[in-house]
């Protein structure tokens, strides 16, 4: 009987374990035979997929709000990682290179920079992608697994060349910036990053940060499905507003017109500056997608130098304009006053077995000090020049803001060369220079060299005694600017320096600047250049009395500054006092891509 039961249990367990069996294969057969497809289909076509969206860059607007660089979208044509690892002649990425006639080797090599590089997700084939590019995947979508186009942000400039220089450029990051931004998991190969101007001073500000999605997408790389899910929310980056007004930046390039040249002009009260226009320039828009090496080095190569901003690049003797300085520097030492009369200018100086000519050949006869400024005497100043200690010229030049690096926003800006006696100790060697050198540098030639943007902070300084802050391009109300050393002048001397720059305008050399209803103060310079003609040179500020702006303009080879710059200055002093019908007025914007902005 028990091993009657024991057979009846082990039959019924054995039906069971087969039917069991039975069901599990048919299972099986019904997925593997009629509903194949089904469950292919949903394996291959629905997988979630995270997406790394770059943020806005923060806008940057002038002093009146008026935006000066934005964003607008582009499309990117991007493929899998992986697809690098099959790119045999049949595979995804060799037939998008042959569709669209890509080089492939440098193709594939800037796509395995980017792998290399830490890059995640997909890999940028075709940036800033062209719509029939675009169409041509939509319309083989299945025929791409991964392939995707992305839209992105892309820096806009919508008034190209006139702020180029200021705000600088974006480009695509490269290794190099990588290595150099400190910030190894933040940025990509592709991604945009400052490279000059305001866009590279203030990179971690307008940057943003970078959101992730989850999405659910098909074989085809395609999203589908229900809304993504935010793991990480895009952070805009922050805006900025500059000191430079649009209207009056529009006024500069006008009077400068196509001569290689720069203008700067800053408010005297807070430092702020009011427009800084350097010509040649560039159309910074060219630089926000990729170019190819030959229109880099059509840009680059230019010989007209478009990427070189003279406002704190360039650097040029200060010429005449320097003479206040040496004048300053001989009344605080006590070896001369305002009213000296030296030996009268007959053409020149004789020092040792050198003749030192003035500009003015036939000479300016006698003349006292005040006269040495307003017709710009050279022999005036040799003779000044050899009555002061070398450090004691070079003293009063650095506390009026020459020599040294003066913003914070150009990596690239020059210090200068304010030259003392241990610079020619360290140049010459001790004992083998002479103090025929303070007769150049007491008329700001020889080896003194001054940036523009330092000229017009010595013009500022010069007309608030010393109290106009550092040059300011963006305005931060929360961070005032600091307000310099006091200089190491007698108030007296810095009012009778201001009265012979006003003589300068009303009856001298800087005619050519004068306006009907303001009084201007200024200064002349015509700058020796060996490689070429001589630079023109224009310092001013105004009103005398009350002064509100000062500015410098340079216009290079084009010989006097009384002809040459001072005619630019008026200009623009006539559009910011808006005088007769001098109103400064706002240019269109330019097109990019065809669109106005």
């Amino acid at each position: 009987m028990a091993e009657r039961e024991h057979l009846i249990r082990r039959g019924i367990f054995r039906t069971v374990v087969i039917i069991l069996f039975m069901i599990l294969v048919g299972n099986i057969f019904v997925m593997m035979v009629p509903r194949h497809s089904y469950y292919k289909d949903q394996a291959l076509e629905n997988r979630q997929v995270r997406f790394r969206v770059r943020a806005p860059r923060g806008l940057i607007m002038d002093r009146d709000g008026v935006i000066l660089a934005d964003n607008t979208y582009i499309a990117d044509i991007t493929v899998p990682k992986n697809s690098l690892g099959s790119d045999g002649p049949d595979s995804t990425l060799t037939r998008l290179i042959n569709w669209f006639d890509l080089p492939p080797e440098a193709t594939l090599a800037r796509l395995r920079e980017q792998k290399e590089t830490g890059h995640r997700g997909a890999l940028v084939l075709i940036s800033n992608a062209s719509m029939p590019q675009i169409a041509a995947i939509e319309e083989r979508g299945r025929q791409l697994p991964g392939v995707r186009v992305e839209a992105r942000p892309r820096r806009r400039y919508l008034f190209g060349e006139l702020f180029a220089h200021v705000i600088g450029y974006v480009g695509e990051v490269v290794r190099a910036d990588l290595d150099t931004t400190g910030d190894s998991t933040g940025y990509r190969i592709g991604d945009m990053i400052g490279k000059q101007g305001i866009e590279s001073s203030l990179e971690n500000l307008l940057r943003g940060g970078s959101g992730i999605k989850l999405e659910e997408v098909n074989a085809s790389g395609r999203v589908v499905g229900r809304r993504p899910v935010w793991l990480q929310d895009v952070t805009p980056g922050k805006d900025v507003t500059l000191s430079v007004s649009l209207a009056l930046q529009h006024r500069m390039a006008e009077a400068i017109g196509e001569r290689t040249a720069c203008g700067v002009a800053v408010d005297t009260r807070s430092g702020e500056v009011l427009a800084a226009y350097s010509h040649p320039a560039f159309d910074p828009n060219l630089m926000t997608v990729p170019i190819s090496a030959e229109q880099w080095n059509t840009l680059s190569g230019n010989p007209e130098k478009p990427f070189f901003n003279r406002i704190v690049q360039a650097t040029y003797p200060p010429a005449s304009l320097y003479k206040p300085v040496t004048s300053l520097a001989g009344l605080a030492n006590g070896v001369i006053s305002t009213s000296s009369i030296l030996e009268p200018c007959l053409g020149g100086w004789q020092f040792g077995n050198r003749y030192f000519r003035c500009w003015k050949r036939a000479g300016h006869g006698l003349v006292d000090h005040t006269q040495a400024i307003v017709q710009s005497c050279d022999t005036f100043y040799y003779q000044l020049g050899l009555r002061l200690e070398l450090d004691q010229l070079a003293a009063a030049a650095r506390s009026l803001g020459l020599g040294r690096v003066c913003t914070k926003v150009f990596a690239d800006e020059a210090s200068g060369n304010i030259p003392d006696t241990a610079w020619y100790d360290k140049r010459f060697g001790k004992g083998k220079w002479t103090r025929g050198v303070l007769l150049n540098n007491a008329i700001g030639q020889g080896e003194i060299l001054v940036t523009p943007i330092q000229m017009a902070v010595l013009t500022a300084r010069l007309a608030t005694s010393g109290r106009t802050p550092d040059p300011v391009f963006v305005i931060n109300p929360r961070s005032p600017a600091k307000l310099p050393d006091a200089l190491p002048f007698r108030e007296s001397d810095l009012a009778w320096v201001r009265r012979t720059m006003e003589l300068v305008v009303s009856e001298g050399t800087g005619k050519a600047a004068k306006l009907d209803s303001i009084d201007v103060a200024g200064k002349t310079g015509t700058a020796q250049n060996p490689h070429g003609d001589d630079h023109a040179w224009f310092m001013c500020f105004a009103p005398v009395k009350n002064p509100e702006v000062a500015m410098v303009v340079i216009v290079e080879n084009a010989g006097h500054g009384s002809s040459e710059a001072a005619p630019v200055a008026r200009k623009w002093l006539e559009a910011y006092f808006a005088v007769g019908d001098s109103l400064p007025s706002l240019p269109a914007p330019v097109l990019v891509n065809g669109r106005g902005h």
